[in-house]
This record gives C-alpha cells, structure tokens and sequence, in this order.
C-alpha cells in the first residue's frame, strides 16, 4: 500500500514538473526541487527519460538552471550527471544546444572535486552511441562551445599518435567527419589544427574526412 502510494506521489511530481517545463514556470520547478530533493533530482519527466534538468539546460534562463544545479549539488553531486534514455547527460544537452554560458556552469563543476570528475569522466562522459559532449558540439557546429570544453577537458592518457577517444564515437566517426559532413568548415579547420591524425582516421565504412572532403568539391558529369 505504502509502496503504491509512493509510486503515485512520483508520478504526480513527473506530470507536475513536465507540466511547469512547458509552460516555463522555471520558478515552480526551482520550488518542486528545493522542496522534493531527491525524488524530484531523479524523476524522470517524458518518455526520453529526461529529468527536469535535461530539459531546463536548453531552453530555461541561466539563474534557473543555476538554481536547479545548486539544490542539487546540496544533495548528490552525482545528480547533476543523470543519464536520459539516450545516455545523455544535462552536459550533452547543453553542448548539443549550444548554450556556452550552460556548458560553463555545468562543466566548471568537474573541477571542484576531482573524485566526482575522475568518475564522471569515466563513467558518464559518453552516451550510448559513444559520444562525448565534446563530439556534439562540434557534431551541431557550436565552435564556442567545443573549443571551452576541449580547454576544460584536455587529452585524457592515451598511446602517442592517437587522437583523443573522447573525439570519436562507436562507429568510427570523429568530429572531423562530421565538421565537414555537415559544411562545418571553419570548425573542421579548427579541430585539424587541434589534431591533424584526424585527418587519416577511417569510420566503420572505411571512409576518412578527407574521402568526404573530396567528394564535396569533386564536379559531377
């Protein structure tokens, strides 16, 4: 019965905070947060699995987040790191979105405890397709944003010669392949600087970015 009960209450607070992260009533989600803790930290909100955070790093104001992240630091650092369906984190959202000031908030907690960072690194940092917030920042062109997560996130150990596996994901494909796929190429110029083997690594179809490089400008009979 009390099991039930608790069930109900969590799905009450999911529509609830669903619910005001559609209409925009940012406050009322800061409020629900502050006042739920952990079953709010935890709820997952639509059928992505997302949490409220996940929704609220690309489309809510900056403060609000901030508010958001604050309470829930207060209860697990870990929190801020939750996993949706695809395996993406609130950081993984907020790279793909574009939202710089976001990525700053959210990747500047790393560094205030190296146990959370190591872990997060380790465990957290890819989804399930193998990309790294890194890799979807520079897979939806935010240059801005690629280029402070790779200063905040350096190369992590990896055998001399080889590119940062943080660049790549499960198929092969680098963030080089997909710069110039998508037409990126003031970022792709950028990422060659950055690392020029990218420019020989083949995805699972054999083909490298420069393979797709010379099919953009080879003319058509």
């Amino acid at each position: 019965m009390a099991e039930d009960m608790a069930k109900q209450d969590d799905g009450w607070l999911a529509i609830e905070l669903y619910n005001n992260t559609m209409t925009g009533d940012w406050w009322k989600v800061v409020e629900m947060y502050e006042h739920h803790t952990l079953s709010a930290i935890e709820a997952r909100i639509n059928t992505s699995g997302d949490t409220a955070l996940h929704v609220a790093v690309s489309i809510a104001p900056k403060e609000k987040v901030r508010q958001l992240v604050h309470v829930i630091i207060g209860v697990s650092e870990l929190g801020l790191w939750t996993k949706n369906n695809e395996g993406d984190t609130p950081l993984h959202v907020a790279a793909s979105t574009g939202r710089l000031k976001i990525c700053m908030l959210l990747a500047a907690k790393l560094y205030e405890s190296l146990e959370v960072k190591d872990s997060v690194v380790q465990e957290f940092f890819r989804n399930n397709a193998g990309e790294s917030p890194l890799f979807l920042a520079a897979f939806h062109g935010h240059k801005p944003n690629f280029l402070y997560l790779k200063s905040l996130c350096p190369d992590p150990d990896s055998n001399p010669g080889q590119s940062n596996p943080f660049y790549r994901r499960k198929d092969g494909e680098t963030i080089l392949h997909c710069a110039i796929k998508w037409e990126y190429f003031d970022l792709a110029f950028q990422i060659l600087e950055l690392d020029h083997t990218l420019a020989y690594s083949v995805n699972k179809h054999g083909i490298t970015p420069l393979h797709l490089l010379a099919n953009r400008f080879t003319p058509v009979n």
